[in-house]
Formats: C-alpha cells, sequence, structure tokens
C-alpha cells in the first residue's frame, strides 16, 4: 500500500510544485523526505507555509502515477522537464508525475477542521492515512475539477529567491 504525505510548502513559485498544462510534477525539493519515499499510488499534500502567505492552507495535493528518474522524464516529456534545467538535478533524481492534481496557489483553500491534523508544523513532512485522504477528496477536492485553480503566491518573488523550492 502506497503512503501518502504532507508538508509545508516553503515558497510557492512555481517550481515545486510544477503545474504545466494537464501535468503536475515535482522535482529538486523534498528529494530527501517525499520525493524519495512516494509511490506510484501516493498522495503529496503541500499545506502553505508561513513565506507562502498562506500557512496552513491547501496549496495542491497530488496523486502520484509515475515517479521516472530525471533523465528519463527529461526524454519522454522534454518541453515540460525544461524548468528543471540548469538546477543541478541528478539525472537519476525521481521526478514525482500527476494528472491527478489539485493546485490551488494563490487561491489555497483552508482546511476543514477535520484535517488540520495533517498541517507538518515545521519542515520535513508527516505521513497521512489512507481515512485521510478521503476525508481530504470528500470534504475539498471534490467541489474542483483536477488541474489549476491558481496560480504560484509567491510568483512576484521568483527572481529575487535564490533558491528553488
Amino acid at each position: 500500500m502506497p503512503k501518502h504525505y504532507s508538508y509545508r510548502v516553503d515558497h510557492d513559485l512555481g517550481f515545486a510544485p510544477h503545474t504545466e498544462g494537464k501535468l503536475c510534477t515535482v522535482c529538486g525539493c523534498k528529494d530527501t523526505t517525499i520525493e524519495k519515499w512516494a509511490e506510484v499510488g501516493s498522495w503529496v499534500i503541500g499545506i502553505g507555509g508561513n513565506n507562502t502567505g498562506k500557512p496552513n492552507t491547501l496549496l495542491y495535493a497530488m496523486k502520484v502515477e509515475s515517479k521516472p528518474a530525471y533523465g528519463d522524464f527529461q526524454q519522454t516529456h522534454p518541453d515540460h522537464a525544461a524548468y528543471l534545467e540548469g538546477h543541478g538535478i541528478s539525472p537519476d533524481a525521481p521526478v514525482l508525475v500527476s494528472r491527478n492534481f489539485y493546485y490551488f496557489g494563490d487561491n489555497a483553500k483552508p482546511l476543514p477542521p477535520e484535517l488540520v491534523h495533517i498541517i507538518q508544523p515545521t519542515q520535513g513532512c508527516k505521513k497521512v492515512s489512507d481515512g485521510d485522504v478521503v476525508l481530504l477528496c470528500g470534504l475539498v477536492l471534490s467541489h474542483y475539477a483536477a488541474g489549476i485553480h491558481g496560480k504560484p503566491n509567491n510568483e512576484t518573488q521568483k527572481a529575487a529567491c535564490s533558491t528553488v523550492c
């Protein structure tokens, strides 16, 4: 059974997660935790951190559909991989890929009281139960079509930011 994870998004620049068209990817940000541990079928839930201006809200959720190595992702999806170029990503780094995602960004959604316990209070990530994913889907995500429902919240800071995620 795949495990599910939530983590605090330090800033929302459009890098991790990266949404383009009908594809959401995460690579180069949580490479020692979620990118390493998530597998096909895992849900990854990004909660706004203080630097996003949307603390403790749902920035995005994605169900991992594939997890190719970056080198393979570049070959099969060169247009979608272009944003990762120049960031020192190893060719064998995993890329979490989903077409079943909900990205809210600057339209981040509050979590209902039944789900506030999934908020990771500090850096790092925490495991989320299957029941929590069912609640998230039923109480929040079911009200939206999968896809993009906002733009990166900190996009205007992108040029000034020295880190990528």
